[in-house]
This record gives C-alpha cells, structure tokens and sequence, in this order.
C-alpha cells in the first residue's frame, strides 16, 4: 500500500516565508532553496568522525539527508522577489502612463534633498534611463497594465498571464535592470526608495501617494498582490500535475506574516539571523561591482544598517501607522529560525557560543534548511532537538502571561535540557493581571471592583499632585488615567466590539512622569519568575544550567542568570537594552552565561513538523505490504470454531481455512456481515 496520497497536500505545495534583518541572509537562503538538493549538499553539510557517527544526532542527520537524496523528495522553490513585486505593482499604476513617475516617486519620498540640485538630476537621470528601458519592453509593459486589479485576477486566463508575466524571464530581466538603473545613483538610493514604494502602498494604495492615510485599509494591498501571483502559480503547476513550491524574498511587515499564516496552512514563517556579526561586511561584499571606493562602501553600509535599525524597531505601529516595516515582531511571529552560517563558519561559531551541543546539531543554514524540508514533507521523521523541545515549552509558558503589551515565556533547564521551572511575565500572586482589568472601574465618580486595584491607582496617595506633564497637571493616577484616555474612550469605544479596554499601568504613569522606567511595571518578568520558582518550590541549584526565553534578558535578569550560575541562554530575539554588553560581557569570564540565538521549530508549526500522520511502525507496515498475525483474529477463529456445529455459515466460512489465512477469513467474515 502507498501513502504518497496521504502526504500530497504537503509535498504538492508549500509556501516558505523569508524575513530576517539586513545582511542576515534571506536572499541566500532563497537562492538555496531554487537550487537543486546537490548543491545544498556540497556546500553544507559537513563529514563526521567515526567517533560522532556513534551519535543519536548522527543518525537523524544520516535520516533526513537519505531521504531528501530519494528521488522526487527534494523539490526546488520558485522565488516570488519583493522586490519585484513593487515593480510590478508600480507598473501596473503607472507604466505607460505617467513618464515622470519615477522622478516624483525619487523626490517625493527624499524631502531633505528638495533643494538639492545634484539628487534631483539623479532623479531625473534616473527617470530617464528607465524610460528608455520601458519603452525598449513596451510590449510586456502593456500586459502588465492590462490587469484592472492586480490583486482581484480570477479568471483562468488572467491567472495564466500573471503567471507567465511574473516567473518569465523577460519581467525577470527588466526588473534587474530597473534595479540597476536605481543603483547607479547610490545604492542606498535604491533601497530608500524599495522602502518607501512599499510604505506607500501598504498605506494609501497609491506608490505616489503618503498623504492619505486612510487607516489599515489598504495595508494588505502587497500581500493581496503575492497571494494572486502564489494562485497563478498553483493554477499552472496543477494543471501539469507538479507540486507548487513557493519562497517569499522577503516580509518585513508583521501584518503582511498574519495575513499569510491566517490564509494558508501550508505556510512557514522563516527568520534567519547573523550570528557571527558579519552584516556589515556581507553588505560590503555586495558592492563589490559597483564603483564606489573602499571608504564609500563602508559609508553606505553604515547608512544601510541605519536604515534596517528603523525597520527593525519600529515605533509607528503605537501610532497607528502599520504600513512601516516592523521587522523583530516578523522575527517573533516565525515558526522556524536558521542560523545564517556556512560550514567554514563553523569553528569560529562554536569558538564564540560554546554550546551545550558541540557539533552535534544541524549547524549550517544548509543543513537547517534540509531538516525543515524534510519535516514539511514527512512530519515526524526525526524527533525534536532539545533546544526546540525546551523553547517550546518556554513559547506555551508565555501564553499564561496576563501582560498586554508583549507576551514572554521562559525554561530553565540543567546542563542536560532537564527542566527545573518555567514562567511567564505576570504580576504577583496575589495581584490581577492587567488583561482582566478595565479603565470603567476607575474612571467613574464610584470605584468598581476595589480589590484588583491599587491605592495609588484608585488616587488615595497622599501628595497633592505627583505629575508634571506639559500644561496638564493631573494630580493623582485617577486622573491621569483619565487624561490619557479622555474623549477618545468615549467616541470609539463601540469599535471595541465588547472586548475589555485593560490598560498599562507603566505606559500611563511614564507617560505623565516623562520618564521611561521599567520599574514601574506591574509585572515580574518571565525569566525572573522562572528563577523565583526554584527558590518557591525548594529545588536544587541550577549551577551550569541553561535558561530559554522568548525574547531575551533585561538587564536585571541578566545579574540574576549571572548570579544563579546560568551558563547559557538561548533566545528568540535580543532585548533592546544594554545587558548583553554591559551584565553578560562584564565579570569573570569563565563564569559569563553565553547568549545564543535560538535555531528550529516553534510554535503550532513546532506540532506540525513533529506530529506523526500515523503511527510509524504502521506506515512501515503499510508500505512494505506486511502482513503480521493478528491475536484477535485468531481468538475470533476460536469461538467460531465452537460455534460451528450450530451454524451452517459458519461452518462453510471454516472450511475456507483450508485454502486462506485466518486474517483472509476475518475480513471475508467482515465483509459479509457489511453487505447483510
């Protein structure tokens, strides 16, 4: 018996989405995984000694690597650029129609340069060139306007013509060129201006347009777009009985990675990261052909990684502004993380991170990339990590959090991944959390629900006024929390929908301090309850031992993972702070704990990958058409035997014994019994 039919939804289509921040590595993992199983295998992965080949992690190397060699297993992706999406969505706005658009969109979004006469003749250079270029494609650049709607195509004769347009090497070729042309006026220039494309379309739907901000109303236009393009693509590769297979180049906003994990569950959200902190110099690297000296290179890498610092840590998403890039929350929502590291890499790798598992893990980005593969198309052929098994405990713990700004989780294990505690960012026991709160027990003349609030909170404190906030003056909690939610409660909270309006305690008292203070929270972090309930419950010392967390230390977990003897920490996303340099590189240190990214499965997508469709003994057996004797059957065949003498059936159905095996007289037994 075959079970390709029970695997085809997975095998048949896939759709891997990339993010990461500047230099960590997303184009090169979508370039290996178009490429063909060979070259990942010559370039990553690695030979073992007879000593490491005795290992259990050997075994499930030796596993995944024969079966993505098996014919048929290993599938290479079609790559649906994001970059070339923005080109595509701009032609179809503006292609033949609006000769200057380029200028515009160049001098539109550089408003610092408006009075520089030497970016606006690049501009005009710029628009030039491309012109000309356009003019030379005229043919696809009318197909390309042909589509009312880029993100509505339906018809089968659309879907075949997006298809053709988007994957043929004609739009492929123009698309390079056009990147070209805005490169030979700085490089940085051309990213600026991808940044600001995209920024403009998930905010108005208009490339031109930054003005009319209309909401969150057209802040799927580029992910509708990809979808459409992921349809055209299925609709052909079905009608060629071929499996779609998709690598998205890359999202880096968060929203856009909600939309395509609550549209297909055949999608996987891919984070890679640069641990050995060579963003820089790979950036470098990539502008090795262009004409800038040694000195400007370092310039505009410096500007570059400027920029990804704003895209990575973006505050417009507490404004109301999603059309930004918000790439550490598009980290913190991906289901798997691979570490962005070739095989020559390796001991400087393991010379800085001393991890607990040696070599003995899949290391390089090659071979992590294999593992997820394989894991997709046979779930469940090799078991968990213990890295993955330990942060996935962490990542359910963060889930008790009652915290409504930002949920975190955290393991504590000893050296051997043996967990010791868990926790989760909450306030004391005791105390309510805050997403069980709500501002109509305090803001009434009459205060509801007294016991989950505060003396301070209810404004009992005895100072007359305790802020001094430009010329408002509230003078006590009370009326801060008032102040802060004053008419805006009142005219919008219907669009609630019933839900509770909880507040942050930290933001509003900061808010009207001035301050930034983390001590205010109401919450003990998830690391530091995870510390507390060792000493809670009375267990041994974690001396050596390993902590997990979901984002990483703050500076004062930090001193108290130096101070328990934690030797490592595995996160998924670095705190902003300072404590990985001033706590964790400070001190003795042979007594440092260790910082190092996490790499593997998380999340639902963690069940998904490790969850057996059936039992596997049962698949062997299936498989392989083996038959075994079935103890039931042959107790069965016993009370028939007694019974015969009573019943002429069932003594006929005996004597076909004689020429089949008592499992082939069960089911002839079954069979009949059914058609009775």
């Amino acid at each position: 018996m075959k079970l390709d039919h029970l695997y085809s939804l997975r095998r048949e289509f896939t759709i891997i989405g990339l993010t990461g921040r500047t230099g960590s590595g997303c184009t090169t993992i979508s370039g290996l995984l178009a490429g063909s199983y060979n070259n990942l295998k010559k370039k990553g992965l690695r030979e073992f000694n007879e000593k490491e080949r005795e290992t259990t992690f050997y075994r499930k190397y030796t596993i995944i690597n024969n079966y993505l060699s098996t014919e048929k297993n290993w599938i290479p992706f079609d790559v649906i650029s994001y970059k070339n999406v923005l080109i595509l969505y701009l032609l179809n706005k503006y292609g033949n129609n609006n000769p200057m658009f380029f200028k515009r969109l160049l001098l539109s979004n550089f408003k610092e340069h408006k009075n520089d006469t030497n970016y606006k003749n690049a501009a005009l250079n710029v628009n030039k060139d491309i012109q000309i270029l356009l003019s030379t494609n005229d043919d696809l650049v009318t197909r390309i306007q042909s589509f009312s709607n880029l993100g509505e195509v339906k018809s089968e004769k659309d879907l075949l013509l997006l298809n053709d347009i988007f994957f043929g090497k004609e739009f492929k070729a123009l698309c390079n060129e056009i990147l070209k042309i805005l490169q030979s006026e700085g490089y940085y220039r051309r990213t600026i201006f991808l940044h600001h494309l995209s920024c403009n379309i998930r905010k108005t739907g208009d490339p031109l347009n930054d003005h009319n901000n209309d909401g969150i109303n057209n802040i799927y236009s580029i992910s509708t777009v990809i979808n459409r393009i992921i349809k055209s693509r299925k609709f052909v590769q079905s009608n060629k009985d071929k499996p779609t297979k998709i690598v998205i180049d890359s999202l880096r906003n968060s929203l856009e990675v909600m939309f395509f994990k609550e549209r297909y569950s055949a999608f996987y959200m891919l984070a890679t990261k640069d641990v050995l902190d060579n963003s820089k110099s790979r950036i470098v690297e990539r502008l090795q052909y262009s004409k800038l000296s040694g000195e400007n290179k370092q310039k505009v890498a410096d500007k570059l990684l400027e920029l990804d610092e704003t895209e990575y840590k973006t505050n417009d998403f507490s404004k109301g502004d999603f059309s930004s890039p918000d790439v550490e929350n598009c980290i913190q929502k991906s289901d798997f993380h691979i570490l962005n590291l070739k095989k020559a890499q390796i001991t400087d790798f393991l010379d800085r991170y001393d991890p607990p598992f040696g070599k003995l893990n899949f290391v390089t980005r090659e071979e992590q990339l294999l593992k997820l593969i394989a894991l997709i198309n046979q779930p469940g052929i090799i078991t968990p990590s213990a890295l993955e098994r330990s942060m996935q405990i962490a990542n359910t713990a963060k889930l008790n959090s009652g915290c409504i700004s930002r949920n975190v989780g955290a393991a504590i294990t000893d050296k051997r991944f043996h967990i010791k505690s868990i926790g989760w960012n909450d306030v004391a026991k005791g105390h309510t959390p805050c997403n069980l709160r709500n501002i109509e027990d305090l803001i009434g003349e009459e205060i509801k629900n007294e016991n989950h609030y505060s003396d301070f909170e209810k404004g009992l404190n005895d100072k007359k006024s305790i802020y001094k906030y430009k010329n408002k003056n509230p003078s006590n909690f009370k009326g801060a929390l008032k102040d802060y939610f004053s008419e805006s409660y009142k005219k919008n909270k219907k669009d609630l929908n019933g839900k509770n309006c909880s507040f942050c305690f930290k933001t509003i008292h900061n808010h009207y301090e001035g301050e930034a203070n983390q001590v205010h929270t109401r919450s003990l972090h998830a690391e530091e309850n995870a510390m507390l309930q060792i000493t809670k419950l009375g267990g041994l010392g974690v001396e050596g031992g390993i902590l997990f967390t979901t984002a990483s230390p703050c500076e004062l977990c930090s001193k108290k993972a130096f101070q328990l003897g934690i030797r490592t920490i595995y996160f998924i996303d670095p705190y902003p702070g300072i404590s990985n340099d001033q706590i964790l590189k400070g001190g003795d240190e042979n007594s440092r704990p260790v910082m190092i990214p996490f790499s593997g499965a998380i999340g639902s997508v963690y069940q998904k990958l490790y969850d057996n469709f059936l039992s596997y003994k049962d698949e062997v057996s299936m498989t392989l058409e083996l038959k075994s004797k079935n103890k039931i059957g042959i107790q069965f065949i016993g009370i028939l035997e007694s019974l015969k003498n009573q019943n002429k059936d069932i003594r006929n159905l005996l004597e076909l014994k004689n020429k089949f095996s008592d499992q082939d007289v069960i089911d002839l037994l079954i069979k009949s019994i059914n058609s009775n």
